[in-house]
């Protein structure tokens, strides 16, 4: 049986719980790693259970039996996480394969990022940077992004799932190709909109809550019905506006 050690990284604060596999380990009286003692909880002929006491850096683990003391492996202490940043912050309840970035510090080598109850894919990871795609969530709301490494789980973020949004609404749904007229858009979800789009025309828009903004239309080189798009995380959802060309005089 070759010597293990697993896991092989844990927290610089200890309380790890490591098992150590390897020959002639009955009747252990001892478990260092490096020069700090570990808790050795159970023990038999081929295994030991211990539990990490706090370090830094590459850790030799020695173990002492009756018959002489032995390496079996290196233990890797890994600082604590911190979050200090997400974007964007918030989705849709169905999930989606937008990147979220999430940053902080000792973010290297994390092995799970939660959202609620909801574990999210991990797609990249550096020190300071975790990218994810947020799964489906079983309801909407805010949730807390937590993120485990080899150093230990850490909260302190929040996503927020989203409804569906929708439009139910445009008023007035008609105004002049030049453009300039003051629309309300009613509906669902559009407190977090990106843009709204006039026939892919961006135009400018204020939001007042979540069932309201306003917008003003952007001038047309035709006239007649075109969609009337707000973009968010809820979803694109569309009302229609047409355009007519003012009285000649």
């Amino acid at each position: 049986m070759a010597t293990t050690v697993i896991p092989d990284q844990g927290s610089t604060g200890g309380r790890t719980t490591v098992t150590l596999t390897g020959h002639h380990l009955a009747n252990a009286t001892a478990v260092h790693f490096a020069a700090a003692p570990a808790i050795i909880t159970a023990n038999t002929d081929t295994s030991l259970t211990v539990t990490t006491p706090a370090g830094s850096g590459a850790a030799p683990v020695t173990v002492t039996t009756p018959g002489g003391t032995g390496t079996l492996g290196y233990f890797y202490y890994s600082p604590f996480p911190a979050l200090t940043g997400i974007s964007p912050a918030a989705g849709p309840v169905s999930g989606s394969d937008q990147e979220i970035v999430i940053t902080g510090r000792n973010l290297a080598g994390a092995i799970d990022v939660y959202f609620g109850s909801t574990r999210a894919v991990i797609q990249t990871v550096s020190d300071t940077q975790v990218t994810v795609r947020a799964a489906e969530s079983p309801a909407p709301g805010g949730v807390t992004v937590t993120v485990t490494t080899p150093g230990g789980s850490t909260d302190g973020l929040a996503y927020t799932y989203l409804s569906p949004s929708a439009v139910t609404g445009v008023s007035p749904s008609t105004g002049p190709t030049t453009g300039g007229t003051e629309v309300t858009i009613t509906g669902a979800g559009l407190a977090h909109t990106d843009h709204v789009t006039f026939n892919g025309i961006q135009a400018s828009f204020a939001v007042i809550s979540d069932t309201t903004l306003t917008t003003t239309s952007p001038p047309s080189g035709t006239e007649g019905t075109v969609d009337v798009t707000v973009t968010g995380p809820g979803g694109t959802p569309a009302g229609s506006f047409t355009y007519v060309s003012e009285p000649d005089i």
